[in-house]
């Protein structure tokens, strides 16, 4: 793989900015806070990624650090690089709401690639980014003394020889195993599992007891039967209740109307049909008798006679009556005061009699509507009036004969009530009586419940316990296994390390070294030509040295002994002297094939690399 340029979006303080690679010594140069930590970051970034911190961490995390400057600016950007004769662009965009966060394009072809992640992880050759910070990715060695620097050069010496990876200390490893070990032993509850079967034993003791006779569900049957009973008597009293409602309710609109009693309305009912049918007789006799205008008529015969006889009286004998009939004048004077007599008689009777049934009539009618107007109001005396009223007096009889059927419904109520009372009464004393066995079954339920409970407690906890065991064994395992994978490593890996580690201490340090070597105890000595240094007598520059050549050996193993990979040197040559930093810089340049991309905050490497007329690529922050 060699890089061949990125562009970047926005990423810290950069926004649109693009740095073209060359394919063999590239030497990024800025001032301090130019930016170079932050290109360097991106690097990183486009291969593997920015993961957030969560919680509080997430205020001071990688991906808020270099979060751009500017509101609103693409958080992110895009490397491209070569691999197996191919032109790829890896995409990223690290902003939150990204719809394609990840994307790698083959430029060759013009396709996206399929499963970006893996084909990276490929292109990568394997390495995490763990291991990526500490192989191909060099760093100086920090900045420590001498003394310091001694051990983090055994610390790093000793992990690459027991486990072939820098990132990895055995030694801290087994400890931490050890103290998760003994932080899952001091969880474990031992007694546990016998507290649960005592317990079990106990559970089946007490439901068997609260199942037998004695505890039978008879005070249950008590109490749901008084319940029951109870609910009954509410019920009937909410029946009665509606009843005597009911009872006042018609009373209150029966007497409203005058109706105290059924006998009242029946006899008034009574009264007005025999009125009536009086009423009615009256008035048919009343037709029937004489009528006034015969007493007119004998009025007036009567008048007439009187007239004739005073005409027959005043005339003599010589009137034309007498004359005409041949009666005698005495005889016609006698008969028409007789006639007159007789008319006044039969006038005065006929007035009288028809008088007398005229009263009669009248008295009925007023005594009727007198009657009618204790029902309702009416107009007149009809048929059809008389029939409204009789129904009136019907329905008011109803209502009557209504309340006395709801006062029997309320006897036959009262009376089941009092029966229900008396079995609430009984069910009383029998639950009274089971009180003792009541309260000596709650105890033996709150019993059962809390060892259930306790039960159901220790059932987590073995089930926890489980877990702890299981990772106790896995523990046990993965020290028994790193144990084993030490061994193994250290035999070949530490074989790897002086002979490669060896061949290029030789290059960087200009053949004043030609040799390291490693003992069992991780110690490290330099072969001169006339003795074993130990490294503890070496100056920081040579220890950086070594550093540098554990760096860029770790680096090949890690990619399966391969040549593919770039080598970034981050400020890696801070301690070098001008000598040193000839004679590493130029066997870089010369020896190792793969791209070497050099960050430095001096312009010595870019003057050295001119003055040896090396070629090289000097890109400016």
């Amino acid at each position: 793989m060699k890089l061949l340029s990125l562009h970047i979006d926005g990423f810290g303080k950069f926004k649109n900015k693009d740095l073209q690679f060359a394919d063999n010594m590239n030497i990024i140069y800025g001032y301090n806070e130019a930016g170079k930590s932050t290109i360097f970051m991106f690097i990183k970034a486009m291969f593997y990624g920015l993961e957030r911190a969560k919680g509080r961490a997430s205020k001071s995390d990688t991906w808020t650090k270099f979060k751009p400057w500017g509101n609103g600016d693409i958080y992110g950007g895009n490397l491209r690089f070569s691999y197996h004769d191919n032109d790829y662009r890896i995409e990223r965009d690290f902003t939150k709401t990204a719809t394609t966060p990840f994307a790698i394009v083959n430029e060759t072809n013009g396709s996206n690639v399929e499963n970006p992640s893996e084909f990276l992880k490929e292109a990568l050759c394997g390495l995490s980014e763990t291991a990526y910070s500490n192989t191909v990715s060099i760093s100086q060695l920090k900045s420590a003394t001498d003394a310091k620097m001694v051990v983090e050069l055994k610390n790093y010496i000793a992990n690459m020889n027991t486990t072939g990876n820098m990132s990895l200390n055995i030694n801290k490893a087994s400890d931490f195993l050890k103290d998760k070990k003994k932080a899952f032993e001091s969880t474990l509850d031992p007694d546990a599992p016998k507290t649960f079967n005592q317990n079990l034993t106990e559970i089946k003791v007490l439901e068997k007891k609260i199942s037998s006779p004695e505890f039978s569900s008879h005070l249950k049957n008590l109490k749901e039967a008084d319940a029951l009973t109870e609910k009954r008597i509410i019920d009937l009293n909410s029946q009665k209740e509606t009843l005597i409602e009911s009872i006042a309710s018609k009373r209150q609109h029966l007497s409203d109307l005058g109706f105290n009693d059924k006998k009242t309305i029946v006899d008034l009912q009574s009264e007005l049909n025999k009125g009536y049918n009086a009423y009615l007789s009256a008035y048919e006799s009343e037709k029937k008798s004489i009528n006034k205008v015969y007493s007119i008529i004998f009025l007036v015969l009567s008048i007439i006679s009187v007239i004739l006889s005073l005409y027959i009286f005043k005339t003599g004998k010589n009137n034309v009556f007498t004359a005409t009939t041949g009666i005698s004048y005495q005889f016609a004077m006698i008969l028409f005061i007789v006639i007159c007599l007789a008319s006044l008689v039969f006038a005065s009777y006929i007035y009288t009699m028809h008088n007398k049934d005229n009263r009669h009539l009248t008295e009925l009618k007023v005594n009727l509507i007198a009657l009618m107007a204790r029902v309702g109001s009416f107009d007149s005396i009809t048929e059809e009036n008389i029939h409204r009223a009789n129904k009136t007096l019907s329905s008011k009889i109803s209502i009557f004969d209504e309340m006395s059927s709801d006062i029997a419904k309320i006897e036959a109520l009262n009376v089941d009530i009092d029966n229900l009372r008396a079995k609430k009464a009984a069910y009383a004393n029998g639950i009274d009586a089971k009180k003792q066995n009541e309260w000596e079954l709650e105890k033996l339920m709150e019993k059962l419940a809390q060892l259930k409970e306790e039960n159901d407690s220790l059932k987590n906890i073995i089930s926890e316990n489980d877990k702890i065991r299981f990772e106790i064994d896995a523990i046990e395992l993965a020290m028994d296994t790193l144990k084993n994978l030490s061994e193994t490593i250290k035999n070949s890996f530490g074989l790897y390390l002086n002979k490669d580690a060896s061949e290029l201490i030789e290059g960087i340090t200009g053949g004043v070294y030609d040799s390291i070597s490693i003992d069992e105890n991780f110690n490290v000595f330099l072969n001169t030509p006339n003795r074993l240094v130990p490294i503890e007598q070496a100056s920081s520059g040579t220890m950086d040295q070594v550093y540098l050549a554990l760096r860029i050996a770790a680096g090949r193993l890690m990619q399966g002994r391969s040549k593919e990979l770039p080598f970034i040197f981050d400020d890696s040559f801070v301690n070098y002297d001008s000598i040193r930093l000839r004679a590493a810089l130029l066997w870089i340049a010369n020896n190792v094939p793969e791209q070497i991309i050099v960050f430095s905050c001096h312009m010595r490497e870019a003057q050295l690399m001119t003055a040896t007329m090396q070629e090289f690529n000097l890109i400016e922050l």
